[in-house]
């Protein structure tokens, strides 16, 4: 079956080095887009603007995420959340393009891919160790002929397209709050970032059987 937006969010967070492991507290506001609280809000609402939070609270884990009733995080309604405002005795499933899209372009999918390319870089020497070790971190074993024949292919397209594109990785490896590592090859964190974002989405890492 298919993990819920909580569990790949928290995966994500875990494999990059990003989760942040305090427990207790109150809830925490991670990245949405801009105006959704406004207009969903009545005239005389305390909660009309949404003020996300800073620093550590962004990575903390998806249990402590701020519930809005009526305008709850778009990723859990994306994937199927219940509402709340009933008893909700099995999750409902479904499998729509716009998952894909959230799952391949929301900031935090981004940021913690990036985060998780840095890692990859840093901790194995060549591309067949990285890919085993981004395997093992989301899957828990290593990749299929299959698999790690796509994965070099998009690699050293992406690295053909970032070389050629400066300014694209730099911008790719900014998105979101975490610190980019500057010893680090923009063009190189750009491409490893892009497998990282492909991997994360697949059903490698999102099915569970």
């Amino acid at each position: 079956y298919r993990l819920d937006a909580e569990v790949l969010r928290d995966i994500g967070l875990w494999a990059s080095h990003l989760l942040d492991p305090h427990m207790g507290g109150e809830g925490i506001k991670p990245y949405q887009p801009g105006g959704m609280w406004l207009a969903m809000a009545h005239p005389a609402s305390n909660t009309k603007k949404y003020e996300r939070d800073q620093g550590q609270r962004l990575y903390r884990r998806s249990l402590y995420v701020y519930w809005k009733r009526t305008s709850p995080h778009p990723m859990m309604t994306l994937f199927d959340a219940p509402d709340r405002e009933s008893s909700c005795v099995q999750r409902s499933r479904t499998n729509t393009s716009l998952q894909s899209l959230g799952l391949l372009n929301e900031t935090q999918r981004i940021e913690m891919s990036r985060k998780l390319a840095e890692r990859l870089i840093k901790e194995r020497e060549n591309d067949a160790d990285r890919l085993d070790l981004l395997f093992s971190l989301l899957a828990s074993r290593n990749p299929t002929p299959s698999e790690r024949t796509a994965c070099e292919s998009l690699l050293e397209t992406m690295r053909e397209r970032f070389q050629a594109q400066e300014k694209d990785a730099t911008e790719l490896v900014s998105v979101g709050d975490a610190n980019r590592d500057p010893a680090l090859a923009s063009a190189e964190v750009a491409a490893w970032t892009q497998v990282a974002v492909i991997v994360l989405a697949s059903d490698t890492a999102i099915l569970l059987y």
